[in-house]
């Protein structure tokens, strides 16, 4: 998702565009692009992707058989064929039934707004309690999560599913997927648009794996945003919607004219974000983002406010950051304004106090200066103007950039980060590697790796696998990570009496944030907090990141490889995890059995590539080159 922006721009004629659906908004601007303009043949979706769908299917369906058991008022609008007679007959059928005052309609269409150029089909309309209806999609994850931290967990149950009926939701807080609410304000805009709306402010609901329907306010202003001034804001749901929609639209103009005539220039170029593995696009901005020294988008944390800046400066590739000197780009980052000290030289004796220019008053500023060797306009030479000029529109992390493009560039996989001398990773005489496994609904599969570095331990080293291959529930999910926490509280309990120093690992933030919000249900939150927020719970992910960088992605299947470790098994991966999993639960004896055993094949192989990593780590990373030995 692009983030909001308030660039002057003009606006087009939108008038001939096709009326289109919530999905836009949500999706990536090239995305809209390419799908008017199809510069190739789309890819086919993966099977990650084909998973989900199916499967967010098949959960709607069995969601709308509970909602018409509990509701025997409820109208579903007939579906069929996709002409338009069709759509407006359900269009027709949808507004007949709201104007009837249908309590909960399923599977309706919304009147098409033709001006503003929007069709929907929400989910479910359920009627307010004074009038008008509230729009609710049914979205297959989870929206509530254990403890606080998120946004309020205002919710109801299916035999009620009104707002009015929604009360807080004690020990949960609720998940905000943006994708999901942009759908939501969508919607609400439809309903507004033909005089449906509830009146008492714009509210919509998402039903998850949760089993309730948790409510969020579409005016609430929730989200951190950059502006044009490169402030940042917090807008709506409501006013990032009406701005990404019209943007689309935009989008889709230009696009057309584009398909007329050719000299026309598009209005958006490929940049690299999260959604694009899965893109039918991807094989074709892929190579476009790759080629000469790669897009700076391929960096990490490189997002579209940082990629425009850069090209706003004429940095158009990743070689171009590199080329950025480090040492101004620092003093920048710490907001030290070198533009007048820049504009002196020449002007003013070389011997000239930097104070004399930034002003007396600056101490911070001046401090900065000094303690990068910067005292007088002489000493101010040694920085590079182009770099300095990023003054006026600074991107978060600019020294930061310039160091992982470098790597990137470099004719090494990984470098040691600046002043990082010795490679550090904290050790203990008993380790356990933990990894789970899990699909939308919970997890699966906790398994864990013993390695006893101390004569005195008498854990049994190896493999252990705590799992579940029955459907889960929420009991079944809470019953397992029970055993598990059970026998690693065990294992911390025998190597505290021993005096061991005990340290369990984790990859990146999943194992915490699932063990958290189970322990929260089971009553176990205390427990694990003291675990998780003590130095015995070791993510290596960020003892990796804080001293290392490779200039591209760092999670586990592209950072194990370092250290001579390979899978063994095909395709590892979450979304293959997954495809597997749906047949371990639900396919013929040997299907099943062969799925099983894959899974947990690949479990162990996660868990074994976090111990090969911290040896790693501990035994060779220190002997890397450091990136501060590259030039530009």
């Amino acid at each position: 998702m692009f983030p909001y922006h308030d660039p002057v721009r003009t606006r087009y004629d939108t008038s001939g565009v096709p009326p289109q659906g919530g999905y836009v908004a949500k999706q990536c601007p090239v995305r809209a692009q390419w799908d008017m303009v199809r510069p190739s043949a789309p890819v086919p979706a993966p099977p990650g992707l084909e998973r989900r769908m199916a499967r967010g299917r098949q959960f709607e369906t069995e969601v709308v058989a509970q909602l018409i058991a509990l509701h025997p008022d409820a109208r579903a609008v007939p579906g069929g064929d996709r002409s338009k007679r069709n759509k407006d007959e359900r269009e027709q059928a949808t507004l007949a039934a709201m104007t009837a005052g249908v309590p909960l309609i399923l599977a309706g269409r919304l009147p098409a707004d033709l001006t503003q150029r929007r069709v929907g089909e929400p989910d479910l309309l359920v009627a307010a309690g004074s009038s008008g209806y509230r729009a609710v999609d049914i979205k297959h994850h989870r929206c509530l999560d254990g403890g606080p931290g998120g946004w309020p967990a205002l919710c109801s149950p299916f035999d009620r599913l009104g707002w009015e009926w929604a009360e807080p939701m004690a020990g949960s807080s609720a998940r905000a997927h943006k994708e999901d609410l942009l759908q939501l304000a969508h919607y609400q805009r439809m309903l507004e648009a033909c005089g449906m709306a509830a009146p008492d402010g714009r509210v919509g609901g998402i039903i998850g794996v949760d089993g309730v329907v948790t409510w969020y306010d579409l005016d609430a202003p929730r989200w951190v945003t950059d502006s044009a001034s490169g402030r940042r804001k917090h807008r709506s749901t409501m006013a990032l919607y009406d701005f990404e929609f019209a943007f689309r639209l935009d989008i889709l103009a230009i696009a057309a004219q584009h398909q007329a005539d050719p000299s026309v220039p598009l209005l958006v170029v490929p940049v690299r974000i999260g959604e694009c593995p899965e893109c039918p696009w991807w094989s074709w901005c892929g190579p476009l983002l790759r080629s000469g020294s790669g897009d700076p988008s391929l960096l990490p944390r490189v997002g579209w406010r940082a990629w425009r800046t850069h090209r706003d400066h004429g940095v158009t590739d990743r070689a171009g950051i590199a080329s950025l000197d480090h040492r101004t780009a620092t003093l920048v980052a710490r907001r030290v304004d070198l533009r007048p000290v820049l504009s002196a030289l020449g002007t003013l004796p070389d011997d000239t106090p930097v104070s004399a220019v930034v002003g007396e008053r600056k101490r911070a500023q001046l401090a900065r200066l000094r303690e990068a060797g910067v005292t007088t306009l002489g000493d101010a030479r040694t920085l590079s103007p182009r770099t300095a000029a990023y003054c006026d529109q600074l991107p978060h992390g600019l020294p930061e950039q310039i160091d992982q493009a470098r790597a990137a560039l470099g004719t090494d996989a990984v470098y040691r980060r600046r002043g990082i001398s010795q490679v550090g990773v904290p050790r203990g005489e008993l380790e356990v590697d933990i990894d789970l496994e899990n699909i939308e609904e919970g997890v699966y599969l906790w398994g864990v790796l013993v390695t006893n570095r101390s004569a005195r331990a008498s854990a049994a080293a190896g493999y252990h696998a705590f799992g579940l291959w029955d459907p889960i529930t929420p009991l079944a999910e809470a019953r397992l990570f029970g055993d598990f926490w059970a026998w690693l509280s065990r294992l911390r309990e025998s190597a505290a009496a021993m005096g061991l120093v005990f340290r369990a690992y984790c990859y990146s933030a999943a194992e915490n944030t699932h063990m958290r919000r189970i322990a929260a249900g089971a009553g176990l939150l205390d427990e694990v907090a003291a675990l998780t927020d003590s130095e015995e719970w070791v993510d290596l992910r960020q003892v990796f990141e804080t001293q290392l960088l490779t200039g591209g992605a760092t999670g586990l299947k592209h950072i194990a490889p370092l250290a001579g470790f390979a899978w063994r098994v095909d395709d590892p991966g979450g979304a293959e995890s997954m495809v597997r999993y749906d047949q371990a639960v639900s396919g013929n004896g040997s299907a099943a059995a062969a799925a099983r055993d894959w899974l947990l094949a690949y479990n162990r192989c996660d868990v074994e590539a976090t111990l090969a990593l911290r040896d790693w780590l501990d035994q060779v990373a220190s002997g890397l080159s450091s990136v501060a030995d590259l030039g530009p």
